[in-house]
């Protein structure tokens, strides 16, 4: 598979009070669940991985095309990971970003390749938004980068939730249907599994179960 011209930002300074430790730190195949969502996302695109923590979080094995990036103010949620990831891959010269969360232990690259095409190269969608399982999937999306500074701008004005972004912006809401007409992801994924995030240790447990079978 290619890679996409294009950054990643990977979502990493959650306080994973469900999980009761940092999901960053979890262990994973032969490193941590950071580590293999970085890798994951080098084999999809281009570059660079940007990685958004707060301080103190497990920051990866220092390399050219992944930057560490703190987030100063991980009490403003998610959204503003969103804004400092985005920024910070505007500023790397890239003008998207596929963006997840750390704990996406089942996320492969064909999902991140079929995210990305579907924000088109028009520059009129903003956002590609898959909706699976019945949930909006903010953090296992494309972005155009730009919106970096203006999630920065609704941050200042109160804003902490990404449907906030969303209102703001030109959205392409993907259906699994949508997804699965990429023959690649249907092949490797037909459930939609990538966007299967672990919250509790049960379910890493799990997790890690079906990875070892």
């Amino acid at each position: 598979m290619s890679q996409t011209t294009a950054a990643a930002v990977v979502l990493a300074g959650g306080r994973s009070r469900r999980m009761g430790r940092d999901k960053a730190g979890l262990s994973w195949g032969d490193g941590t669940l950071l580590d293999h969502v970085i890798g994951v996302l080098r084999l999809a695109v281009s570059g660079p991985v940007v990685v958004v923590g707060a301080a103190g979080f497990p920051r990866p094995v220092d390399a050219a095309d992944v930057l560490s990036v703190t987030d100063d103010a991980p009490d403003r949620g998610p959204l503003q990971g969103i804004a400092t990831g985005l920024t910070t891959a505007g500023a790397a010269g890239r003008d998207r970003a596929f963006l997840c969360s750390v704990d996406l232990p089942r996320l492969h690259p064909a999902y991140v390749t079929a995210v990305l095409a579907a924000l088109g190269d028009a520059g009129d969608v903003e956002v590609a938004l898959p909706v699976l399982h019945g949930h909006r999937q903010p953090l296992a999306a494309a972005y155009r980068t730009a919106l970096g500074p203006r999630a920065t701008r609704l941050l200042d004005a109160g804003a902490r939730r990404p449907a906030e972004l969303f209102a703001a912006s030109a959205v392409r809401e993907l259906t699994a249907a949508d997804l699965l007409a990429d023959p690649a992801l249907a092949a490797v994924d037909p459930g939609l599994e990538a966007v299967a995030d672990v919250d509790t240790p049960d379910e890493y447990a799990a997790a890690r179960a079906r990875e070892q079978r």
